[in-house]
Parts: C-alpha cells; sequence; structure tokens
C-alpha cells in the first residue's frame, strides 16, 4: 500500500488548568525534516515528538506546532528578571541619547512585554507531567495525521493503477503497429536494389544484401524496449503493493520507462508508433506527478 507525504493532525486537551492544542501538517519533501513551533522551554518534548515521528514517517517536511494560549500562570508561579528589566530601561535611555533626545522612559507595560523580563517558575515534576502529557498530545495527533496520509495514498495508488493499464494498452497499439514492419521494410530494401539493378547499376552481392538487411532490422527492432517495459510496469505493481514508503523507486522506474519510450520512438522510424510514443510519455509523466506525493 502506498503512503501519501501530505497530511494533518491535530489534537487537543486540557491538561490541567491550560487548554494545549497540537497541529501537525506533512508536506512533500526529498527527505525527512522537522519544523518545530513549540514555546521555548520545551526542548524535551521536541525530541520525543522527532523519534516518535521518525518511527512513522520516512520522508516529508513536518510542521509541529503547539499552542498553549496565553495563561501562562496556568503552568507556572510568574518572576520578574530585574537585571534584565534594568539592561530594557538603559538600552533605551542609550537610545535616546545616540538620538539628541531626553532620557527614553518606558512604560511598565512596555518593559514587562519584553522577553524573559517576566519568566514563570514550575515544580520540576510538575513540569515532567506536563511535557509526558503533551508528547501524548502530539501521539495522538500523529494518529491523525497518519490516517490522512493512508487514506491520500490509496487516492493515488487508484489513480497511478488506472495510468498503468493506460501505458499497457498504449503499448498493444504499439506492438499492432510494429507487427510486421520490420518485413515491409526489408521487402523495401530488396525492392529499392532490385529497382536500381534494373536501370543498370552495378550488381548487389544478395549474401552483403542479407546482411545489412539484418543489421538494418536490428537497428529499428524495438522487441527488446517493449519487453524491458513490460518488465519495469510489472515491479512497479509490485513495489505498490509490498512496500509503502517505494516513492524514491517508483520515481527511479519511472526514469528507466520514460529512456525506453523515447529509444522505441527514435528507433521505430513510424509515423503511427511515433504518435503512440507521445501518448506512452505523457501518461508516464502523469504518473510521475503522483509519484512526487508518494513517501
Amino acid at each position: 500500500m502506498l503512503i501519501s507525504m501530505t497530511g494533518y493532525g491535530r489534537a487537543e486537551e486540557k491538561i490541567g488548568d491550560l487548554k494545549v492544542v497540537i497541529e501537525l501538517r506533512a508536506v512533500n519533501s526529498r527527505f525527512l525534516e522537522f519544523v518545530m513551533r513549540l514555546p521555548r522551554g520545551y526542548e524535551k518534548v521536541e525530541d520525543g515528538a522527532r523519534t516518535h515521528l521518525q518511527s512513522l514517517l520516512t520522508r516529508g517536511r513536518v510542521t509541529i506546532t503547539m499552542n498553549m494560549g496565553t495563561d501562562q500562570t496556568a503552568i507556572g508561579k510568574p518572576r520578574m528578571n530585574e537585571e534584565l528589566l534594568q539592561h530594557y530601561q538603559q538600552i533605551a535611555n542609550n537610545s535616546a541619547h545616540i538620538l539628541g533626545r531626553e532620557s527614553e522612559s518606558l512604560s511598565i507595560a512596555e518593559l514587562l512585554r519584553f522577553p524573559d523580563v517576566i519568566t514563570y517558575d514550575t515544580d520540576a515534576e510538575d513540569q515532567v507531567k506536563f511535557n509526558d502529557a503533551v508528547l501524548s498530545l502530539i501521539k495522538k495527533a500523529s494518529e491523525q495525521l497518519q490516517a490522512m496520509r493512508l487514506r491520500e495514498g490509496e487516492l493515488l495508488e487508484q489513480a497511478i493503477l488506472e495510468q498503468l493499464n493506460n501505458i499497457v494498452e498504449i503499448m498493444s497499439t504499439i506492438r499492432a503497429e510494429d507487427s510486421g514492419r520490420l518485413e515491409l521494410i526489408a521487402e523495401k530494401m530488396r525492392k529499392k536494389i532490385a529497382d536500381s539493378s534494373l536501370e543498370g547499376e552495378s550488381q548487389i552481392d544478395e549474401k552483403r544484401l542479407e546482411q545489412e538487411i539484418v543489421l538494418w532490422s536490428d537497428k529499428l527492432d524495438i522487441a527488446e524496449e517493449l519487453t524491458r517495459l513490460d518488465a519495469h510496469i510489472q515491479h512497479f505493481r509490485e513495489l505498490m503493493v509490498e512496500n509503502g514508503d517505494a516513492g524514491k523507486r517508483l520515481n527511479f522506474l519511472l526514469q528507466e520507462m520514460n529512456r525506453e519510450a523515447n529509444t522505441i520512438g527514435s528507433k521505430a522510424n513510424s509515423t503511427p508508433i511515433g504518435h503512440a510514443v507521445v501518448e506512452l510519455k505523457n501518461e508516464i509523466e502523469r504518473i510521475r506527478e503522483q509519484v512526487q506525493n508518494i513517501q
């Protein structure tokens, strides 16, 4: 079963007197990367969230957002950093002096809004319990995220299977157009040589002529390319069933399929087959766009 790299999960819970909301958003990425938007001081929660999500995901860019509202008193007692408060006021005075103004007196409300002037002391044991509860909430949100990624993966799988069936049909058209093509080319070559001989040109050695026809037939034969395409399609289907995080390998297979299609187009020297190859490459490109979303 395929798994999409995109998804969303949300979980909220009242922890103590504080309402905590966790949101997880995942989008496409070549590698697995995390963007942590948690309040300062929650590094241990970040480590736990990263470890848990790494056990579920192999690719994608995941943003983890934690919102606790503004009621910080619910998790600790406020404490003022007097030294930092005076430091901010001194910066304001120095700035006024540089600008040729009188000392700048900031309001108490303005001073208290500066970072870390007011901090909250939390009992160590309470903080550990709070962190554990937040990590549990992240795990709950990750269940939603993973469920959505699985659902989207199923939709991607259905679309890709339909496109693979289209490719098989196009290959059948190419095989039908290819039937008898080499024999017709050989016959045209023999007729051209025979006509040249009747016009008085030098005789051509029959054995050498047949050798040349064999060489030309080998250069124009597309049977091997069609066989390799069949093998790639079979392998593609197997990876879709057996491996949920096969995105990189599927993308590589598509590159090989596109290469075979290009070779068929250049070797066939046939307008109908050329048109079919255009459709073939179009279907391969459509699958490639879908595969970019697969883990």
